[in-house]
Formats: C-alpha cells, structure tokens, sequence
C-alpha cells in the first residue's frame, strides 16, 4: 500500500468522523407537542452520545494511527498497525450502528412500544443528525478500506 493512499485515506476519515461529531454535539432544538415543549439534543440519547465520543475517539485514534502509518515502514510495525486500523473500524462501525438505530426510532417511532416519530415537530434536529450519520458511515467506509489494505500490506512485510 502506497504511504500517499494510506495518508489521504486517514485524513479524510479523520475529518469525517470529526465532523460528524461537531454536528452531533453542537445539535439541538426546541418543539412544542400537544401544548408541551421538549428539547432535542444529542446528550439525551446514550446512543447519540456513544455516536459523539466514539467520533471523537476515532479522529483522535486515526490521527494517532498517521503518525504510526508513516514511522511503520521502516520499523516493520505492519501487523500491529492492521490491529489497530480493524480495532477502529469496529468503534466506528458501532457507533455509526447505534446512532442509526435510535434514528430510526426518532423518524418512524415504535407503535408497539407507543413511541411517537418526533421528526416532525424537530425537522431541523433530524436533518443534522442525517447529515451526520451520513458522514459517519463515509468514515466507517474508509477505515474498512484502511483495514483491508493495512491486511494486505501486512502480508507482504
């Protein structure tokens, strides 16, 4: 794997993941329901606050793993950088998950639960989080696509 691919690959997952926590955690909105007014915000939600850190841990570790992708070569660390590289994937594969998961819930409800889709009353909240979850799973693709080249490059060391 050419170092150049590696950096581009890292960069853009760094940026996209620390995006998609700035929108996550900067999100919030007021609505009235039924004569009751609610607020919509990331930290009233385990899932959405697993979505934040876990994307600001990812754009730290990535940003970590650079300087790691660029010293490797010469110290002969293929293996453990592919490690780390499928230990990141993972993180931000789950993240992207859960978020996804209480999304859906958000847009849709759960009429077996009686839970109502608030993404009429809170539009503005839901299009943020959309966009951030959209931005999650381009990060979640290019540290798959990080991960399988790592792999292979750590064959061939």
């Amino acid at each position: 794997m050419s170092l150049g691919v590696s950096v581009s690959l890292r960069v853009l997952a760094t940026g996209a993941a620390a995006a998609a926590a700035w929108l996550t955690m900067t999100n919030h909105e007021i609505a009235s329901l039924y004569g009751f007014s609610f607020a919509a915000k990331y930290s009233y939600s385990p899932s959405f606050k697993y979505f934040a850190y876990a994307n600001i841990a990812i754009a730290a570790a990535t940003l970590v793993s650079l300087i790691c992708a660029c010293s490797s070569r010469k110290a002969g660390g293929g293996f453990a950088l592919f490690l780390y590289d499928l230990c990141v994937t993972v993180v931000a594969i789950t993240a992207f998950s859960a978020a996804t998961a209480e999304g859906y819930i958000g847009k849709y409800g759960n009429s077996h639960t009686g839970w109502i889709p608030i993404c009429g009353y809170v539009g503005n909240y839901c299009r943020r989080v959309t966009i951030s979850l959209a931005l999650s799973l381009v990060a979640s693709v290019l540290l798959l696509l990080l991960t399988i080249l790592s792999a292979s490059a750590s064959r061939h060391v």
